[in-house]
């Protein structure tokens, strides 16, 4: 039989903790005020975690906590600190995206598990026996990843995998968005994400506006796997994770309950597994977008985005069958039950919603209304007759789920086994033993009386030591044996029964705790000694017009392949390789950013291949590839997707084998000096960094027919507008997934010389999205920069719309 999979609950406050704890959640996932991926949820201060993971151990459930940002240098001290308060409190693992804070962590709190969060791009089995190697518990996959490359993962790794089961996609693939923090400085990777994917956009081909039937072209559906938890089940998913941790708590108690109930009803009776009409209805009643579980199915471009409207639809109730604007009612009628207290919402109305106040039905007012019933309800905006009118909220269910988490007697029970040996003469002795069996046992000063009258009998005993209140010990088995007539006052079997709850209590927060660290300081990293030079200019290339471009204009060093963007011709690597040893430039081979496990065995013979050439080298951007060069026994360059934002991560990457680090482009500048005087770093000074990567093609979704998909990627030019009109370039590559462009060219042309005072070895000309005529001239221009000959001249000399990045700004 398969293995239950843990159900893994949201908390973004207390109450949702709560919520999740009583409810069936085997573990919840949390963040502190700092340093978690959703910095807009409540959070907890430290305190309130030591207090939630106590709250959770005694009654059997695990805390997990996030610490899964990029960390900045000047934060490293405090993450360093929270970890060693975390290890002590007992927290069963912490969620961890920096590859600087894992390592860190793996330092100073060996024995604290560590979990690679979502947010490390995790993909492909490879990048999972990366982490393997480096001790990681679990691995969080990638949203994006099908039943099959799943199970691929499990059978090929020995850690534990968690997969999301519910709630909110990203449009991008995580830890690869950084359309928040070029826009306006929100950085995603740093829990900031203002949800950009949630915004409105228009899309035009050559200059001419597509119908795309509904604005919100990023906005994707939620994600639902009720359907799919049995094949989930038997992939062998260790963990089961619900999103929500920016949900209120009513949300928590109602997904987690009803995943509580069908996980264990496939456990229970897996050939008579079941999802009911109720059941369902709960979960869309409770928030949807429309439900998807697309990625799961190995599909990536149909039934997965919400185009019209990227908020809760909640359930359908009903249609407006006309609107009085002088009393600013609509009369509707109803689909479903309807009530007082109740949120509704209309159809293309995307902030009109109100609670109901008043509801009149037959010129009567009533409490509630049913399918069938024409009811006027007061609403503010006017709507038109035919449009359909939702109940985002449903006041009884809401009710309902709060009661589980407000309750002052615990739902959620251990269960412990109870035993005395009475006898007169002797002291009243007690034993409880739980579920996990943790015992005590404990003895009261009370010396039992030989009775003088009415005795007190085994039935009397037992029913008081039953009475467990509400503590969250829950009696299953309560084996008395009295010997003898005796006496025993009710007060004394109520203190020896407090007494032995108290301390098991105490011995089941204690057991999970850590002893404190005599010293939490950050162990000194290892620099290497720093020669400063002239930086090298590095040119990125994927087609021959720009490679000879960039050999013309003057680069040290050519990164030629990656991505193969639909309408383009590939470079063959041969010829690339002669012909930049002809000129005497070093060349390096460049990898794709997500590569499947399907697709690994084919970059493994591209290193091959580059390798036995000459190649100096290979540029990788996922752990996977990473461990797959390194295994091919080539140099490696990492590339910015793996997202080394302090020093502490720049210095685990060269320890790890790493030759040479290009930095994250959300660094400033500043930053980038304190890692530069460690190392040889590179920097991305010139191009359209690309903000997005999906699977999710767009445009195949848009133009596909019955016949599949036509590839109108391969002819013509598309381009995202957005509200203030700003433009973002849409690429193919040709695994069909989208790249989305920066509205703005990057262009450090006029910064130059900060950056080589900082101290950066190489600076890098990403090519691969700029038009081919402009590559000689941009290159050209910063070669001279270098040389120091001349001036070089101005950003906008060599591009239209430009932006220097966070070079000097940084992110939040």
């Amino acid at each position: 039989m398969s293995k239950k999979p843990e159900l893994l609950a949201p908390a973004g406050n207390w109450e949702s903790f709560i919520a999740a704890v009583e409810n069936g959640a085997d573990a919840v996932y949390l963040g502190a005020k700092t340093l978690g991926a959703r910095a807009y949820a409540g959070n907890f201060t430290l305190e309130e975690i030591r207090e939630a993971i106590d709250h959770a151990h005694l009654r059997g459930v695990k805390v997990f906590v996030t610490v899964n940002t990029l960390v900045k240098d000047s934060e490293i001290g405090k993450a360093a600190k929270m970890l060693c308060s975390l290890s002590e409190y007992g927290a069963d693992a912490v969620l961890v995206q920096d590859i600087g804070l894992l390592s860190l962590a793996k330092e100073i709190v060996p024995e604290l598990p560590i979990h690679a969060s979502t947010q490390m791009t995790i993909h492909n089995s490879e990048g999972v026996r990366f982490l393997e190697d480096l001790g990681v518990k679990r691995a969080v996959l990638a949203r994006e990843m099908s039943l099959e490359e799943i199970k691929e993962v499990k059978q090929a790794t020995n850690v534990e995998i968690e997969t999301f089961v519910h709630g909110a996609l990203c449009i991008s693939y995580s830890g690869q968005c950084l359309m928040s923090s070029m826009i306006g400085g929100r950085s995603g990777n740093r829990g900031h994400c203002a949800q950009p994917c949630r915004k409105m956009y228009e899309l035009e081909l050559d200059g001419e506006l597509i119908d795309t039937d509904g604005p919100y072209l990023l906005s994707p559906k939620d994600l639902n796997t009720t359907e799919m938890l049995p094949q989930l089940i038997e992939a062998g998913v260790d963990s089961f994770k619900i999103e929500g941790r920016m949900k209120r708590p009513e949300y928590v108690a109602g997904v987690v309950s009803t995943y509580r109930r069908l996980i264990d009803r496939y456990m229970a009776d897996p050939d008579s597994y079941f999802v009911s009409s109720e059941e369902s209805l709960v979960l869309e009643q409770l928030f949807n977008r429309e439900f998807t579980d697309v990625y799961l199915e190995g599909t990536s471009r149909t039934d997965m985005m919400s185009r019209e409207q990227p908020y809760n639809r909640g359930v359908v109730a009903g249609t407006v069958v006309g609107y009085n604007s002088d009393d600013r009612r609509i009369l509707v009628e109803l689909s479903t039950e309807l009530a007082l207290g109740d949120g509704i919402g209309a159809e293309g109305l995307e902030n009109a919603g109100e609670n109901i106040t008043r509801m009149v039905l037959n010129g009567e007012e009533v409490d509630s209304g049913t399918k069938g019933d024409i009811v006027e309800i007061p609403f503010f905006e006017k709507v038109r007759s035919g449009n359909l009118i939702y109940r985002t909220m449903d006041r009884s269910l809401m009710d309902s789920l709060k009661k589980t988490f407000t309750s002052p007697k615990p739902i959620r029970k251990v269960h412990v086994r109870i035993r005395a040996d009475i006898a007169a003469g002797s002291v009243l002795q007690l034993e409880m033993v739980d579920a996990d069996d943790n015992a005590v046992s404990v003895e009261s000063d009370y010396v039992v009386e030989v009775a003088q009258k009415k005795p007190t009998t085994q039935e009397q005993v037992i029913q008081q030591l039953s009475k467990l209140g509400n503590s969250v010990f829950e009696p299953i088995d309560v084996d008395v044996t009295v010997t003898g007539d005796i006496f025993i006052p009710i007060r004394a079997l109520n203190d020896i029964r407090n007494m032995a709850v108290s301390q098991l209590e105490a011995l089941r927060i204690e057991k999970a705790r850590r002893n404190p660290k005599d010293s939490c300081e950050i162990p000194d990293v290892a620099c290497e000694e720093v020669h400063p030079g002239k930086p090298l200019l590095v040119v990125s290339v994927d087609e021959s017009r720009r490679l000879e471009g960039a050999i013309s204009g003057g680069a040290d060093v050519i990164y030629v392949g990656g991505e193969i963007f639909r309408g383009r011709e590939p470079l063959d690597l041969k010829e690339a390789f002669e012909r930049c040893n002809k000129e005497g430039r070093k060349i390096y081979v460049n990898t794709p950013k997500i590569v499947s496990d399907e697709d690994m065995g084919r970059v493994q013979e591209t290193l091959r291949f580059a390798k036995g050439l000459g190649f100096d080298g290979a540029v990788v951007s996922n752990y996977g590839t990473f461990r797959l060069a390194k295994g091919v026994g080539m140099d490696v360059v990492i590339d910015s997707p793996m997202n080394v934002f302090n020093l502490h991560s720049y210095v685990s990457m060269k320890q790890l084998g790493a030759d040479s680090v290009v930095l994250s482009p959300e660094m400033s500048l500043s930053q980038v000096e304190d890692v530069a005087q460690c190392g040889a770093v590179e920097c991305i000074v010139h191009g359209r960094l690309e903000v997005m990567e999906s699977r999710y093609c767009m445009v195949g979704d848009l133009f596909s027919t019955g016949a599949g998909c036509s590839r109108p990627c391969e002819n013509g030019e598309f381009e995202l507008f957005d509200e203030k009109e700003y433009c973002f370039p849409v690429l193919m590559d040709d695994d069909c997934r989208m790249h989305v462009l920066n509205s703005k060219e990057l262009c450090m042309i006029e910064n130059i010389g900060k950056l080589v005072k900082a101290g950066v070895t190489s600076v890098r000309i990403e090519a691969r999205t700029m038009d081919a005529s402009k590559v000689k001239k941009v290159t050209q221009r910063y070669r001279v920069a270098l040389d120091g000959k001349k001036k070089a001249g101005k950003c906008k000399d060599i591009t239209d719309g430009y932006t220097s990045g966070h070079y000097m700004r940084g992110v939040l």
